[in-house]
């Protein structure tokens, strides 16, 4: 049974994600990241897009990482199993790890993203109401089992 911390997102691995060797091209894990992280925000009725009118927070990632277990070839069919590793005042640290159709890991990233008021140039805290959703989902990966 799915765990309720983790929001799943699927993903298929097409041409154009690939390099020369047949298996993913590392930038685009992350945006396969990027992709799960959108529709998590999607989930929580915060669109990303909202997030680009005037008077709301901007939300960069200000660090990311990955490390790559087995490789992921075209054709293949992944899941994102993406939780909130850690809330911070104004920052949050998303976790991710791709499983293939066996259900083993093939990679994992994480990215920190801190919420910035684009006048200012200053973080300021993550608004309340989108921290309670994002409550649901915290607890790192390997503390989810």
């Amino acid at each position: 049974m799915a765990d309720p911390r983790v929001f799943e997102h699927a993903i298929h691995v097409r041409m154009s994600s690939i390099d020369r060797a047949g298996v993913l091209f590392y930038p685009e894990l992350f945006r396969h990241a990027h992709d799960a992280y959108e529709a998590l925000m999607a989930s929580l009725d915060e669109g990303l897009a909202a997030y680009f009118e005037p008077g709301r927070p901007a939300i960069p990632i200000v660090h990311a990482e990955a490390d790559y277990q087995r490789p992921m070839r075209h054709g293949n069919e992944f899941r994102v199993h993406l939780s909130v590793a850690q809330l911070g005042d104004s920052s949050m640290t998303l976790a991710y790890e791709f499983l293939g159709d066996d259900g083993k890991s093939c990679a994992r990233a994480q990215t920190v993203h801190v919420f910035i008021d684009l006048d200012k140039g200053r973080p300021v805290p993550i608004p309340a109401e989108l921290r309670a959703k994002l409550q649901r989902y915290t607890g790192s990966l390997s503390d989810l089992g």
